[in-house]
């Protein structure tokens, strides 16, 4: 998914979520309060939105956690 369109495309889907540990579950980035994007200092390919790290609530446990996202096909 090379085109940053796709990407939130995907993120409006509810096909992108973040991994909660407290949860120990995967949660749709659409629906977690997002607090902050890490940029990945050391990556310099075409798809930089995938190497972010999203610092985010979990609507479920209410902790803080950082996670990379991930794509459900």
């Amino acid at each position: 998914m090379s085109n940053p369109a796709a990407f939130i495309q995907a993120c409006n889907e509810g096909r992108l979520w973040v991994h909660c540990d407290q949860c120990n579950d995967p949660k749709p980035l659409n629906r977690v309060e997002r607090l902050d994007t890490i940029q990945n200092q050391s990556y310099w390919g075409p798809e930089p939105w995938w190497h972010d790290t999203h610092e985010f609530t979990c609507p479920d446990c209410g902790t803080v956690q950082k996670s990379l996202a991930q794509l459900q096909e």
